[in-house]
Parts: structure tokens; C-alpha cells; sequence
């Protein structure tokens, strides 16, 4: 496996042709092989006093930088990562989804039909701008992956860090980002809401 370099680079060195860990939904259809359960995070969609609109991961830490975020009518959202086989390319990817797509794929895992969301692919179709819903998913006939990717797999989880990426903000960032000065935190007095983070689909 190639090193690989974060940071600053020369002109010459930077590796423009590799493909991200990440996927991106383009217009028309993507296969994916969904991999396991998915990974349920919370953002906000900020708009910074320039005007930029920018998402950035809930700030759980930080109840009253939490509050701040809310009252100024930026709501938290619940998102997830989900580790998937990009058909395209067969790569092992994470894909970001929002309720639209996760409760598509949770219906077909409901479907005693269908059921286990790992035996078959999923194609996603992203429509035109504008359009309602913007995704549609239809499964694929079920067909078992090649066992050569196993190990392949094992090597795409141990070399993407999840866990960071679904790490809450940090209330210094956003309050750069949003030209705020954040007062000295106080200790919540409020109690446990009991709201549960349940990433299974059951």
C-alpha cells in the first residue's frame, strides 16, 4: 500500500488521482453492497456571517454551546455513515446518508422479503436538482461478495478512523467559525432526557 501524505505537498507530489474513502451520491444510479449497521451521528447546518453554509458535527460536549446553535435556528439532524462496496469500482467507501436513504434501506431490512441488507446491492438513484424525492433505492437480486474481499475489507476498517469522524465539534471551531465568543461553560442543571443511540436498525 502506497504511504500516504496529508498537509502540505509540492506541486509535483500531490496525488490527484486517487479516489476518496468517501462517496458521493452523483445524479443517476449508484450500486452500493451496504457493509453492517449504520453509524448514527448529529450535525447542524450553519450559516456563517459571510453567508457560507456549512455543516458541522453537533457539539454534544458543549450544552451551551448546543443551546446557542438551536436558538439560533440552526437544528440538530441526525445523519449516519455507512461502510459500503462502491459497485462501481468495487472499493470499500463510507456514504453519508441522510433520513430519505437510511429509511429506505431500514425498510428493505424490515422487508421479510428482502431482509438482510448485507446479502444484496442497493442501487440509489439521485434525481435533478429539485426533484421530491431527490433519491429513490431499489435492491438488486441477492448474489453473495467474492471472498477475495474479505481481506480487503478488514484492511478499509482498520485504516478509516470512524469513530473520528462522527466526534463531536469543538465549541473553539465553531465559534470561529461563527464569530462567536463563547462564554465560560457552565455545568447543565438539566437531567437526562433519556434519548438512547441506538445505531441498529432494529
Amino acid at each position: 500500500m502506497a504511504n500516504v501524505v496529508l498537509g502540505e505537498v509540492d506541486w509535483n507530489a500531490a496525488d490527484s488521482n486517487s479516489k476518496s474513502d468517501f462517496m458521493r451520491l452523483e445524479e443517476g444510479d449508484s450500486i452500493v453492497r451496504v457493509m453492517g449497521n449504520p453509524i448514527q451521528f448529529y450535525v447542524h447546518w450553519v450559516v456563517t456571517p459571510g453567508g457560507n453554509r456549512r455543516k458541522v458535527n453537533s457539539p454534544i460536549d458543549s450544552p451551551q454551546l448546543l443551546r446557542r446553535l438551536e436558538d439560533s435556528g440552526f437544528k440538530r439532524q441526525a445523519r449516519w455513515l455507512i461502510r459500503v462496496l462502491d459497485r462501481d469500482d468495487d472499493e470499500f467507501r463510507i456514504l453519508e446518508v441522510g433520513p430519505q436513504i437510511y429509511n429506505a434501506i431500514k425498510a428493505l431490512y424490515n422487508n421479510k422479503r428482502w431482509g438482510k441488507v448485507t446479502a444484496y446491492d442497493i442501487t440509489v438513484n439521485r434525481g435533478p436538482k429539485g426533484r421530491q424525492p431527490l433519491y429513490s433505492t431499489t435492491p438488486n437480486p441477492k448474489e453473495p461478495l467474492p471472498g477475495d474481499l474479505k481481506a480487503k475489507f478488514v484492511e478499509f476498517n482498520d485504516r478509516v478512523n470512524v469513530d473520528k469522524l462522527i466526534s463531536p465539534a469543538q465549541a473553539s471551531d465553531i465559534c470561529e467559525l461563527m464569530s462567536w465568543t463563547l462564554e465560560e461553560a457552565t455545568p447543565s442543571d438539566s437531567t437526562d432526557d433519556g434519548d438512547e443511540f441506538d445505531f441498529d436498525f432494529e
